[in-house]
């Protein structure tokens, strides 16, 4: 039987566990794009590959540089 602060603390790790991955997720994202705009030449042209609007392209890149520099 495990006591109800195990249970939180156990939720907690699990928690930190999918934030990071999801953070790992992201970045591996905003990696994929900015070499998507190196080939296709412009973040314009990774949007219309991918079939999103390019302001969700463009934050995703900015969110990934302004987090590296």
């Amino acid at each position: 039987m495990t006591t109800w602060k195990e249970r939180h603390d156990a939720a907690v790790r699990k928690q930190k566990a999918a934030l990071d991955a999801y953070q790992e997720a992201t970045d591996e994202r905003a990696l994929a794009l900015i070499d998507g705009a190196e080939e296709l030449g412009s973040q314009a042209a990774v949007a219309r590959e991918l079939g999103v609007k390019t302001p969700s392209v463009n934050q995703a890149i900015r969110a990934y540089q302004k987090k590296t520099e």
